[in-house]
Parts: structure tokens; sequence; C-alpha cells
């Protein structure tokens, strides 16, 4: 499938090719460098390191998100303050300031069962 620049694609898509986002970590270690730093600017990391540190600084992140993902499915999306669910946005990739509290809701819930799919 393809989706344009700057869209953010639907559960289905993603899911439809979820197998390339399975694995140990994303697989991170098989990601060519340009990948790597791409992958750093869209979750609001400094792609300007070397591949060795950008691939561990982004496992850090994904574990990171992982085990965040596990305990808000838990506490559920709906339980956040505006201020705690527009960081959890900002912390998965998703630039939340001109979104409503509510698209941000819709789009952290969405995260969740596509997090949880791919565990």
């Amino acid at each position: 499938f393809q989706v344009q620049a700057g869209a953010r694609p639907h559960l289905a898509q993603l899911l439809a090719v979820r197998s390339l986002f399975s694995g140990s970590l994303l697989a991170l270690h098989r990601l060519q460098v340009d990948h790597v730093r791409a992958l750093s600017q869209v979750l609001f990391l400094t792609p300007h390191l070397p591949a060795f540190f950008l691939r561990r600084r982004l496992r850090s992140h994904v574990l990171e998100i992982r085990h965040l993902d596990r305990a808000l499915l838990h506490l559920g999306p709906g339980q956040l303050s505006e201020e705690e669910l527009r960081a959890a946005c900002y912390l998965r990739g998703l630039n939340s300031t001109h979104l409503g509290q509510a698209e941000c809701r819709a789009w952290l819930e969405q995260w969740l069962r596509l997090s949880c799919e791919l565990q």
C-alpha cells in the first residue's frame, strides 16, 4: 500500500504489513543507516549521530514505548489528562499541536491496538 507524505495510515493498512515490523525490536540492526536516521527523526530523536549510537538510542526508545504501552493498556488512555495525552502522542512520534484532544485520544487508542497486535 502507499501512504501520501504527511498522511497518517489507517490501522488496517499497518496491520497488513505488520510482518515487516515484527521480530527482534523491529530488527533495527538490519535497517540501513538512512532508514535509521529517518526513523530517529520521525520519533523526534537527533538523527546526527553515528549509526551505532542511533540504533542504540532507537532500541532504548522502542523499549521505553513498549513498556509504557503495556502500562497504558492497563490504565486506559481515557484516564490521561490532556497534557499527559499530548506527551504520550509526542513520545510516539505524533506532533499533536494542531490536533484536538479527541483526535489525540483516538490516535493513541489506535496506536495501542497496533502495539498489541505487534507484540
